[in-house]
């Protein structure tokens, strides 16, 4: 059974967005104190975010 899907407002696109720009810098930051391997990983996420929240930008628009 799918889930039926909220209605956002448009601050609640701009709030998700924000949430996952922020989400984004925050993992550049951490990135400085790991390991090589594990700083990839941490900026593959932060692109994903960001990504993600340009789409939804865009979508919301």
């Amino acid at each position: 059974m799918a889930a039926a899907t909220p209605e956002l407002t448009p601050a609640d696109w701009r709030r998700i967005c924000d949430a996952l720009r922020y989400m984004g810098r925050d993992l550049h930051h951490r990135s400085f104190a790991v390991t090589p391997e594990r700083r990839r990983l941490l900026w593959e996420e932060m692109d994903h975010c960001l990504a993600l929240a340009d789409r939804l930008t865009q979508t919301a628009s």
